[in-house]
Protein backbone atom coordinates (compact mmCIF):
# COMPACT_ATOMS: atom_id res chain seq x y z
CA UNK A 1 0.00 0.00 0.00
CA UNK A 2 1.14 3.91 -0.33
CA UNK A 3 0.69 6.78 1.50
CA UNK A 4 -2.19 7.18 -0.90
CA UNK A 5 -3.87 4.31 -0.52
CA UNK A 6 -3.70 4.15 3.57
CA UNK A 7 -5.28 0.62 4.41
CA UNK A 8 -3.14 -1.97 5.07
CA UNK A 9 -5.40 -4.55 6.37
CA UNK A 10 -8.53 -6.56 4.56
CA UNK A 11 -10.62 -9.21 5.56
CA UNK A 12 -13.68 -10.96 4.57
CA UNK A 13 -16.31 -12.79 7.21
CA UNK A 14 -20.10 -13.71 7.00
CA UNK A 15 -21.66 -11.61 9.99
CA UNK A 16 -25.56 -13.57 10.51
CA UNK A 17 -27.00 -10.80 10.44
CA UNK A 18 -26.34 -9.41 6.87
CA UNK A 19 -28.77 -10.83 4.48
CA UNK A 20 -31.16 -9.78 1.65
CA UNK A 21 -34.63 -10.76 0.87
CA UNK A 22 -34.97 -12.14 -2.87
CA UNK A 23 -37.36 -13.52 -4.73
CA UNK A 24 -36.23 -16.80 -4.07
CA UNK A 25 -35.82 -16.22 -0.28
CA UNK A 26 -33.04 -14.53 1.73
CA UNK A 27 -29.53 -14.63 0.70
CA UNK A 28 -26.62 -14.69 2.91
CA UNK A 29 -23.82 -11.43 2.28
CA UNK A 30 -20.03 -11.41 2.56
CA UNK A 31 -18.98 -7.98 4.18
CA UNK A 32 -15.41 -6.82 3.45
CA UNK A 33 -13.42 -4.20 5.43
CA UNK A 34 -10.37 -2.62 4.98
CA UNK A 35 -8.79 -1.04 8.12
CA UNK A 36 -5.68 1.05 8.94
CA UNK A 37 -2.95 1.06 10.91
CA UNK A 38 -4.44 4.36 12.77
CA UNK A 39 -7.54 5.55 14.01
CA UNK A 40 -7.05 8.66 11.27
CA UNK A 41 -8.71 6.80 8.58
CA UNK A 42 -12.24 5.37 8.99
CA UNK A 43 -13.02 1.84 8.84
CA UNK A 44 -14.20 0.95 4.95
CA UNK A 45 -16.63 -2.05 4.32
CA UNK A 46 -19.57 -2.39 1.95
CA UNK A 47 -21.40 -6.48 1.74
CA UNK A 48 -20.91 -8.20 -1.27
CA UNK A 49 -23.10 -11.22 -2.73
CA UNK A 50 -21.65 -14.63 -2.88
CA UNK A 51 -21.32 -14.19 -6.60
CA UNK A 52 -19.43 -10.39 -6.41
CA UNK A 53 -17.39 -11.97 -3.27
CA UNK A 54 -16.26 -14.99 -5.58
CA UNK A 55 -15.92 -12.39 -8.99
CA UNK A 56 -13.46 -10.39 -6.07
CA UNK A 57 -11.88 -13.42 -5.31
CA UNK A 58 -10.76 -14.43 -8.70
CA UNK A 59 -9.54 -10.80 -9.85
CA UNK A 60 -7.75 -10.93 -6.85
CA UNK A 61 -5.77 -14.32 -7.62
CA UNK A 62 -5.39 -12.79 -11.17
CA UNK A 63 -3.68 -9.70 -10.16
CA UNK A 64 -1.48 -11.97 -7.95
CA UNK A 65 -0.52 -14.23 -10.71
CA UNK A 66 -0.01 -11.04 -12.88
CA UNK A 67 2.01 -9.28 -10.47
CA UNK A 68 4.42 -12.38 -9.64
CA UNK A 69 5.07 -13.05 -13.53
CA UNK A 70 6.28 -9.19 -13.82
CA UNK A 71 8.83 -9.25 -11.22
CA UNK A 72 9.62 -13.13 -11.08
CA UNK A 73 9.17 -12.81 -7.53
CA UNK A 74 6.62 -15.55 -6.06
CA UNK A 75 5.24 -15.71 -2.56
CA UNK A 76 7.95 -18.17 -0.09
CA UNK A 77 6.31 -21.17 0.99
CA UNK A 78 3.08 -20.61 -1.80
Amino acid sequence: MSPRDPYCHIEAFLEPDQTEQTADGIRQLVTVMMTAGTSEIQTAACQLTAGQARDLAFQLLVEAEHAERRTGHGEAGR
